[in-house]
């Protein structure tokens, strides 16, 4: 219609008075129109031919002709490739709009699905996470190198064990949990794991007790400390198999109890060669008035603990005795900080006997024995307690250590207290030397040391008293004619003696207790610690009385002894009353410098107490001190 339009524009014809047939014109035949329209033109030409000349409808038509031809093309070539586009069009359109209701359809259907899937998930997804293996943890179990990162997988089955139980002791009746139809076998696969796990922890920890065990053994603090990293291995058989833990904790401390008892007899083998100063019966303050004085030594005073001459030294001189009564350089043993034990290589080649007295091989062994049962105690109760109960490792470290400090105690009878043993410096440095390391025991905790150290003490004492006997039997056997009369002399300066008698007090007082912060540690760990309170006293602060301990008696008797060969030195002078004043004079003098000397100078001779003062002076001292200062006042009075 369109076209009709544009003709009747171009060649400028009424439009009423042309109007082509409606029947004529059709959406789907343009050029049947088009003739239509030729055809009715013609008509309308003759009819009307008068209206215009020959001239201007020759143009006319020309022109009509080459838009007819344009037209004509356009028909032919251009209008049936744009239909058949339109009409490959119209279907694609419709095949895709099918498709469309078809994908919207699948959508809905699919949204419905997952709404019920959800629905469903919301009660299965938890009991799928907590029954799930993943299958690089069943082969990290079954083939994984046992380590820290294998720790993980033990971790995990624990955690599978406790969801487990939680689905096998469901209620029958409970609905809103599904099970999966293979649960069972899935309990029976976490049975399966665990019980790996057990066979692979026991087969590697019975491996690292193995390796103590040969003879060639690695430190025993490496394996412990391999251990310790990774002790849910032990805690994991506990709570699955208490029987296996109780076993593998049994033959750990057989083979810990082993192990100790021969690294312990090679070193005590050790201690037995270290060259030490001789200490013989000759070392007496009888001998020391009954001796001349001479300077000459014949031969070394210097034996070992296994020489077969041990006790039988050449003779010694006046000074050597004299030089023993000096304990104040073997005191460092006692105050020194440095504790590094020394090892069996030195003990073996130690020459330099000088300094060695047989306090030396007491502490190294005590020593070690304590760092050894520390850390020992520290790793049970780190890695194999099994229950609460304290008492439970106490046994089995007592039972690790039993033959040891047994070995240990026969150590100590045999050198010691050997009867050729005369060193009575020697043997209290040693109780001293057994209460320190019975603090240092109670401050790190460790028990079993400190009832050996007791069993200690218990050798040592007897013998420490044995010696002060000797000592005092020594001054008793003294004869009239041991003693120079020399009126001149003696009546104006102390005895020989005295001298010698003071110096060897001192060293004792120097080596006696008082009420120190250490020491009431001591006795508060010590089982003997009621012999030296006071009942009368609130509080074990200033309630343990030093008199208590045996060393005061010891002093006393060996005062006695002194005092009774002094007497009967004094009735061959021409004045006793003089000649005791004298002595005593200079032994309460000696005590009172010794105990301003420990207040002033301070450290170098005192036993414990670094912050001692006059106020805090022991009741031993204090009562010497009151006998001598009584004995010179009572003897002046007379002169």
């Amino acid at each position: 219609m369109n076209a009709i339009k544009t003709l009747k524009k171009i060649l400028d014809i009424d439009e009423k008075s042309f109007q082509p047939t409606q029947d004529s014109i059709t959406q789907d035949n343009s050029t049947d129109v088009f003739a239509q329209f030729l055809c009715e033109y013609n008509n309308f030409s003759k009819e009307h031919s008068d209206l215009t000349d020959s001239t201007q409808l020759d143009g006319k038509l020309k022109e009509l002709e080459t838009k007819y031809d344009r037209y004509e093309d356009t028909i032919q070539n251009v209008i049936p490739p744009l239909i058949q586009f339109m009409n490959h069009f119209n279907e694609k359109l419709s095949e895709y709009t099918t498709e469309l209701n078809l994908i919207r359809n699948k959508s809905d259907e699919l949204k419905n699905l997952s709404l019920y899937n959800s629905k469903k998930l919301a009660n299965i997804s938890p009991v799928v996470n907590d029954l799930l293996i993943p299958p690089q943890v069943v082969h990290e179990i079954i083939s994984g190198k046992i380590n820290s990162s294998w720790i993980d997988n033990i971790n995990f089955i624990k955690d599978k064990q406790e969801m487990y139980s939680k689905y096998v002791n469901l209620d029958p009746n409970d609905t809103s949990v599904i099970l999966p139809n293979d649960f069972d076998r899935l309990c029976e696969v976490l049975e399966v794991l665990k019980t790996v796990i057990l066979e692979r922890s026991k087969k590697f920890l019975v491996s690292r007790i193995r390796i103590l065990r040969s003879y060639n053994p690695v430190p025993s603090q490496k394996v412990q400390n391999q251990l310790l990293r990774l002790k849910e291995i032990f805690k994991f058989i506990i709570e699955n198999n208490v029987s296996l833990a109780l076993e593998i904790r049994q033959a750990y401390s057989y083979t810990m109890k082993w192990y100790y008892k021969e690294y312990f007899g090679r070193y005590i083998r050790s201690l037995t060669i270290l060259q030490f100063t001789a200490i013989d019966n000759q070392y007496s303050l009888g001998n020391l008035v009954n001796i001349t004085n001479n300077n000459s030594t014949s031969g070394s005073i210097f034996t070992s603990y296994l020489s077969t001459s041990y006790g039988y030294s050449s003779t010694v001189t006046n000074d050597a005795i004299k030089d023993y009564f000096q304990i104040k350089k073997r005191l460092s043993i006692l105050t020194q900080e440095d504790n590094t034990v020394m090892v069996s290589q030195i003990a073996e080649n130690n020459k330099n006997t000088k300094n060695n007295f047989i306090e030396l091989g007491f502490k190294n062994l005590n020593l070690a024995i304590l760092d050894n049962c520390t850390v020992e105690f520290n790793f049970l109760k780190g890695f194999f307690q099994i229950t609460d109960n304290v008492e439970e490792i106490n046994g089995i470290l007592e039972q690790i250590f039993q033959p040891t400090l047994q070995h240990a105690l026969t150590y100590t009878e045999q050198i010691l207290i050997n009867s050729t043993i005369f060193d009575i410096f020697g043997v209290l440095i040693s109780i001293r030397i057994g209460q320190q390391l019975q603090i240092e025991a109670t401050r790190r905790g460790t028990p079993v040391f400190d009832n050996y150290l007791n069993d200690q003490s218990i050798l040592l004492w007897p013998k420490f008293q044995q010696l002060i006997d000797w000592q005092a039997e020594s001054l008793n056997t003294l004869s009239a004619t041991s003693f120079n009369v020399d009126n001149a002399t003696i009546l104006s300066q102390p005895h020989e003696l005295t001298i010698a008698f003071t110096v060897f007090l001192q060293s004792l007082l120097t080596l006696s207790i008082n009420d120190s912060e250490d020491m009431k540690l001591y006795l508060k760990a010590s089982d003997s610690v009621d012999e030296g309170l006071d009942q009368n006293e609130g509080n074990l602060e200033n309630k343990f009385d030093p008199r208590s301990e045996p060393l005061y008696q010891s002093m006393i008797r060996v005062r006695n002894a002194y005092e009774t060969v002094m007497t009967k030195f004094s009735k061959m002078t021409k004045s006793a009353e003089k000649f005791l004043s004298i002595n005593y004079l200079y032994m309460y003098n000696s005590l009172q410098h010794q105990n301003l000397s420990q207040d002033n100078a301070g450290s170098e001779d005192k036993f414990i107490d670094d912050d001692k003062d006059t106020s805090k002076e022991t009741p031993i001292r204090q009562e010497l001190e009151l006998h001598f200062k009584n004995l010179v006042e009572a003897y002046n009075q007379n002169t």
